[in-house]
């Protein structure tokens, strides 16, 4: 069993301390342009990836990736945590997110539910390796899902950080000169933000298989020994065909035994 905490990144919580980049003015966060919600919406399908030949390579694809058989996800929106494991090999990471802000009933704007990583024909729009429409994505990997918004647009995703500082207190720079910053909290308009290693290593990891299943749970995730997923844990898998309890969404069947690899279904939690 692997556990992946990446440091590549400064970690801001949502209950940053004086002085962290989250409460520096020098950081820029495009949180109010609808972190690419709205773009979505008004340009559905439209090309938001490599575009121009000479647009730069923001990232380098790992050369030590794993290889997966059943590759899952699990989402936590009060742990803060994605976590991608594969039941077959027993390998597991947990990285640290950034979800949806909360409504005035307190609810997170990210979804809970069963979900998947794409739907059938639309692979290139789901699957984005390098996202640079709108530019605060970064040119790293985009990696949507099939659940739809109330005006059932695809808009949500998992992606890179968003925050930025540029150098010397600059108000805008370019993409390679940026230094990203994961603002680990209810700061999104519903996707989950990721350190930029870590949607790298997990789009990388998990592309080629097409649909992954995405669970989205308000709870904190627990381990198959009810003890809690953080990044600084080593979660004990479910086992092959296992239900895994998903918090108040309730048991779930392993999904590689379903055909359609589960029915995506949001959970209506009060």
């Amino acid at each position: 069993m692997r556990h992946s905490c990446l440091l590549a990144v400064v970690l801001l919580s949502a209950c940053a301390p004086p002085g962290s980049p989250s409460e520096d003015p020098t950081v820029i966060d495009h949180e109010q342009e609808g972190e690419g919600v709205a773009f979505d919406e008004q340009h559905p399908g439209e090309d938001v990836g490599m575009g121009k030949a000479d647009l730069p390579h923001t990232y380098d694809i790992p050369e030590d990736l794993p290889t997966l058989e059943r590759p899952e996800i699990i989402v936590s929106l009060e742990g803060l945590t994605v976590h991608l494991f594969d039941r077959a090999t027993g390998w597991s990471a947990v990285y640290p997110t950034g979800v949806g802000q909360r409504d005035t009933n307190g609810k997170s704007y990210t979804p809970t539910g069963f979900y998947r990583t794409a739907d059938e024909g639309n692979t290139p729009w789901y699957h984005i390796s390098r996202r640079y429409k709108p530019d605060y994505f970064g040119g790293f990997p985009f990696l949507r899902l099939n659940v739809e918004n109330s005006k059932g647009y695809h808009t949500y995703g998992l992606h890179g950080p968003i925050s930025y500082r540029c150098p010397e207190g600059a108000e805008d720079c370019g993409l390679l000169e940026r230094e990203w910053f994961l603002r680990r909290g209810f700061v999104s308009h519903g996707c989950m933000r990721m350190e930029q290693d870590g949607i790298v290593e997990l789009f990388h990891t998990v592309r080629d298989f097409g649909r992954v299943p995405v669970a989205i749970v308000e709870e904190v995730e627990l381990d198959a020994l009810g003890e809690p997923v953080d990044v600084d844990s080593e979660p004990t898998l479910w086992a092959e065909g296992e239900d895994i309890v998903y918090g108040s969404c309730g048991a779930r069947p392993d999904p590689y035994l379903r055909g359609d690899r589960w029915a995506t279904r949001r959970c209506q939690i009060d």
